[in-house]
């Protein structure tokens, strides 16, 4: 369990919970229930997952958490296992509302053997342990750690821009330096997110300007 209270399926029980009651969903299906053409499998759980992923957006950003949590277990009861973009949308739920453990959790449950991460989870995490007071640079230099060694993934623009939008924020000027030649290392170009976070700190729009003319 994640937490306790939470009705929330460990990875390991799933798979057969899916498989069950997608199973029991096609035996108890109405032909009359839907107009026309009874839709395919992949078209029933692409449906399923982009209706639980809006669900758990609009539980984190009404500050409902736990009950994003939940949702998870309705798309097994669906037959249905997630997808990367609804366990990131959980991660993000978690990481709006300041429950970074759980978040966490969430990601150690979900992500490895089960599902692979997109570099948008990273970022999300990245930004959720950026917010911290201080913010927790141990914590995001072990998910870059993680990025390369358990999932041979190289960090992104998007990744890059959230560790110097906390820098930015929270005037860390130096570190913030030492991103933006990360970023010319890895033969990456800022975009126009990059230009905004560093338009209010001169130190690191001067130094952005400087390695990129």
């Amino acid at each position: 369990m994640l937490t306790p209270g939470i009705a929330f399926q460990p990875v390991v029980t799933y798979t057969n919970v899916s498989r069950r009651n997608a199973a029991r969903c096609r035996l108890t299906s109405s032909p009359d229930s839907v107009a026309g053409p009874e839709p395919t499998e992949a078209q029933r759980t692409s449906q399923v997952r982009a209706t639980v992923t809006r669900r758990i957006q609009t539980l984190g950003r009404q500050k409902r958490p736990k009950e994003a949590v939940s949702q998870l277990a309705e798309m097994a009861r669906l037959g249905v296992q997630p997808d990367t973009q609804a366990a990131t949308a959980l991660i993000d739920a978690c990481v709006r509302n300041r429950k970074m453990d759980m978040a966490q959790r969430v990601f150690e449950e979900l992500f490895g053997e089960f599902l692979e991460p997109d570099d948008v989870t990273f970022s999300v995490l990245m930004r959720g342990y950026g917010e911290m007071n201080p913010p927790s640079w141990v914590l995001i230099s072990g998910l870059l750690k993680m990025m390369d060694q358990k999932f041979s993934m190289k960090p992104s623009l998007a990744v890059h821009n959230t560790m110097l939008d906390i820098c930015s924020r929270t005037r860390d000027e130096q570190r913030g330096v030492e991103i933006i030649d990360m970023m010319h290392s890895a033969g990456l170009q800022p975009d126009d997110f990059t230009l905004d976070i560093v338009k209010q700190r001169k130190v690191l729009r001067s130094h952005l300007k400087r390695v990129y003319s």
